[in-house]
């Protein structure tokens, strides 16, 4: 065979592809909040503990100018979370003292400073100064009078002058000429609850060029979910952010603390400017029935409800009117806390469900499925047997890697790349082994399966980069095909994560994410930018694919090498292809993803179909397929688009290695 060849014939799916299979997912893990949010300061609440022994709350440090100075953690104020900071100024010293952190800066937008402390009559202001710790060039600066013994805050706009990388936030205490005041049991001494800064900018409380980048993938929906929702009770994260408590991420280790300022009101806020429907994991594992009933009502219920009018009350008159709610994130995990079998998930899940619909009969309710078989035998069987009846999708989450078959960091990288490129194989045995049981059942026809986590997972957590790469690109592109493929059952996808969080995030704010510090990490942390992943979903989320078109592939095959789960063939194409036709019926659209490591010349016949002569290719390739993009190099991996002549009926074109291409056609009157 001299050349590959795809005939798109002209038979089309009943079912339409829906727009929640480019989903995405955000979770409190590692630094996925600190990295996505806008706020440039951490421990803004001085919840951190002294970790140097300073009497200072973690990332901040003493500015002290004196001798004498002398810091403390106080318990948490009354009507405060976290600790208060304490610094004590003595007369003998005769000099200003404070508190500063390392941050970064953003130029052109006003940042909006809030302080709430209170001090002794000896402290008479602050002064507040943003500085170039490179240059000593004052990007910044505030003076704030002290006002009294009692708490109470202060708000500023401050103007940046620049951006910069080196910036340092110093809050100084000034204090009375020292003739003014004598020293004895409480005097010289302020506390601070509580320091932010915030961009002033309509971005969801993201970073402005986060915010673009989520914007541009067009996910369609959000899920709010993941290990630390079944230790996650959303009323104390509601409301007024002073009063809200500072949490220990418990289903992380070294986590740190739950972003107690990024709740529900906020997650609903962002979906909102990004033009997506919210989705919400309740907490199945520490909470309740009556807890998740609570979140149903905060979300959807009338002014005139207990938990409406506590949204209300918090500024948001009007129902969020949330549609769709899972229930329980992989709760037969033996890492979840309120880990179950399937008999008990299934009561449980029944009592969750009553309670729920009594507050908002018209909710869409996700079950927890599982999509290893092999970590709890007959799951899926059992939950669905037993329940399946009230639920109206199943999720699965699926990470392909070593999960599915046994790659390790010392595989070879050709075998391992051979492994990946099954995703789609993998997943379609998944989706058929689930099919199967909902069609034994009358009583299960109507349900839909919702994959609301997705990635591939290289190894456990490793300190590796290999989920930004090309070659995870490709895997993805080719689950996503399965899904559109499979889109008579498929009708969520919720790709894990955001941004950073751990290895997967499309969208990267810095170098990679916390466990991966090492020697020579390059501290740039304002770089933004996406993985190959990211262009990827990207593309795919704005073509204009609708219903799913008859493809004939006649091409070179390949073996993934031996794996965990059984599939229906060995021997797996070297082209994955999916082609899609518009609503409008103006535009063809191939999908084709080159699972091989050599170029491939192919044919494609499109005799069945009007095409008028012109086309848009795009194109996802890079020279080695463990390339990715870094901080240094941002954009090595990105989507290219160019226009081609198209002959009528036929098109011939010499594909890369390892690449991703999606040509659409234009259709005359069909």
């Amino acid at each position: 065979m001299n050349e590959d060849q795809i005939i798109v014939g002209s038979g089309r799916s009943s079912h339409t592809i829906h727009p929640y299979i480019f989903g995405s997912f955000i979770e409190d893990i590692d630094d996925h909040m600190t990295a996505m949010l806008a706020y440039p300061l951490r421990s803004m609440d001085f919840e951190e503990e002294d970790q140097s022994g300073n009497g200072v709350s973690g990332p901040w440090y003493p500015l002290n100018s004196g001798k004498h100075t002398q810091y403390a953690l106080e318990p948490a104020a009354k009507g405060h979370g976290g600790h208060s900071q304490k610094v004590r100024l003595y007369n003998k010293d005769r000099c200003q003292a404070g508190i500063g952190q390392k941050i970064q800066l953003e130029a052109g937008i006003p940042h909006k400073l809030r302080i709430v402390m209170r001090a002794t009559r000896e402290i008479a202001s602050l002064q507040v100064k943003l500085v170039d710790t490179a240059s000593q060039e004052v990007l910044g600066a505030a003076e704030i009078a002290v006002t009294g013994h009692r708490w109470f805050e202060a708000v500023q706009l401050l103007d940046v002058a620049r951006a910069s990388r080196s910036a340092e936030l110093q809050v100084w205490a000034v204090p009375l000429p020292a003739a003014e005041w004598e020293d004895s049991v409480s005097t010289g001494m302020i506390w601070f609850d509580h320091i932010s800064l915030l961009p002033e900018q309509d971005t969801g409380l993201l970073k402005a060029e986060v915010f673009a980048m989520a914007k541009r993938l067009n996910s369609g929906i959000m899920r709010l979910g993941g290990n630390y929702i079944s230790l996650y009770h959303w009323d104390d994260f509601v409301g007024e952010t002073d009063l809200r408590p500072n949490y220990i991420n418990e289903a992380w280790e070294q986590a740190g603390q739950v972003h107690k300022y990024f709740g529900t009101d906020e997650f609903i806020a962002l979906c909102r400017l990004l033009g997506v429907e919210p989705q919400i994991c309740v907490n199945m594992g520490t909470g309740s029935a009556q807890e998740a009933a609570d979140w149903v009502e905060y979300c959807n219920g009338a002014a005139d409800t207990p938990m409406g009018a506590l949204r209300a009350q918090n500024g948001f008159p009007s129902p969020y009117n949330v549609k769709y709610w899972e229930i329980g994130n992989e709760m037969y995990g033996p890492w979840q806390a309120g880990v179950c079998s399937a008999e008990q998930y299934a009561k449980t899940y029944l009592a969750f469900a009553e309670a729920m619909r009594d507050k908002d009969v018209s909710i869409r309710l996700l079950g927890c499925g599982t999509a290893r078989e092999d970590l709890v035998p007959g799951w899926n069987r059992t939950v669905l047997e037993l329940a399946g009846q009230a639920m109206d999708y199943v999720t699965l989450h699926i990470y392909q890697g070593q999960n599915f078959f046994p790659i390790h960091a010392k595989t070879p990288p050709e075998e391992r790349f051979r492994a990946i490129m099954a995703f789609p194989e993998v997943v379609r045995e998944l989706f058929g082994q689930l099919e199967a049981i909902i069609q034994e059942s009358e009583k299960l026809q109507h349900l839909k399966i919702a994959v609301t986590e997705w990635n591939t997972m290289y190894f456990p957590n490793p300190d590796l980069a290999n989920a930004h790469t090309l070659e995870a690109a490709l895997a993805n592109a080719c689950l996503l095909h399965e899904m559109i493929r499979q889109s008579h059952l498929v009708e969520i996808g919720n790709f894990s994560d955001l941004v950073n969080g751990w290895v997967g995030g499309c969208i990267r704010v810095g170098d990679s994410y916390e466990r991966m510090k090492k020697p020579g990490w390059s501290g740039r942390g304002d770089v933004v930018f996406g993985t190959a992943t990211y262009h990827m979903l990207k593309l795919y989320a704005n073509l204009p694919l609708h219903r799913v078109v008859d493809t004939t592939v006649d091409c070179r095959s390949f073996h993934p090498g031996p794996a965990k789960v059984n599939l229906a063939s060995k021997s797996l194409s070297e082209l994955d292809v999916v082609a899609c036709v518009s609503e409008t019926g103006d535009t063809l659209t191939l999908c084709i993803v080159n699972r091989s490591l050599k170029p491939i010349p192919l044919s494609v016949n499109f005799s069945s179909w009007p095409t008028q002569g012109t086309a848009r290719l795009h194109t996802i390739a890079s020279s080695h397929y463990e390339d990715c993009n870094t901080v240094d190099e941002p954009e090595k991996v990105k989507a290219e688009v160019i226009s081609i002549g198209f002959a009528a009926g036929i098109w011939q074109y010499d594909l890369q290695p390892h690449a991703i291409y999606a040509l659409e056609v234009a259709l005359s009157a069909f």
